[in-house]
């Protein structure tokens, strides 16, 4: 699970909402379950809303759901899927990545060609991510 709270204020609005309602863990996990869908978030009154309700709880556990209902009921809910910061994420792990490894004595065009195979990206892209500014070096973890 990627930590979201890294690159907050990358992430929409709505789901920058949906956070301060029920705490970014439960919004991480409905980001990953349901992200890039519109859910018809019910009150769990009639037949279907409580099947919906049900499966809300399944995702986010039963409070976020049940304040989910509450603050959205009867409205669809768009949740983002978070591409942008999903990606960011990643960078910075891979960054994260291969600082440790340098540190730890491999070299470096091997700690790519590892994080390449891990991430499923090819060798050129991981030397771009690595290319671009850290948080560190910038003093901005957001940019």
């Amino acid at each position: 699970m990627m930590d979201l709270e890294r690159v907050r204020s990358l992430l929409p609005q709505q789901i920058q909402d949906i956070a301060d309602a029920i705490g970014l863990p439960a919004t991480q996990r409905l980001v990953e379950e349901l992200g890039g869908t519109t859910w018809p978030v019910a009150k769990g009154v009639r037949r279907l809303g409580i099947i919906r309700h049900e499966a809300l709880k399944e995702v986010v556990g039963e409070d976020a759901a049940n304040i989910l209902a509450e603050r959205w009921g009867n409205v669809p809910l768009y949740i983002a899927k978070c591409d942008g910061p999903l990606r960011r994420l990643r960078d910075l792990e891979i960054n994260r990545q291969f600082e440790q490894a340098v540190r730890d004595g491999v070299s470096a065009n091997a700690v790519v060609t590892e994080l390449a195979r891990s991430y499923s990206l090819s060798d050129r892209r991981i030397w771009e991510i690595l290319k671009q500014p850290t948080p560190e070096a910038t003093g901005d973890l957001f940019h």
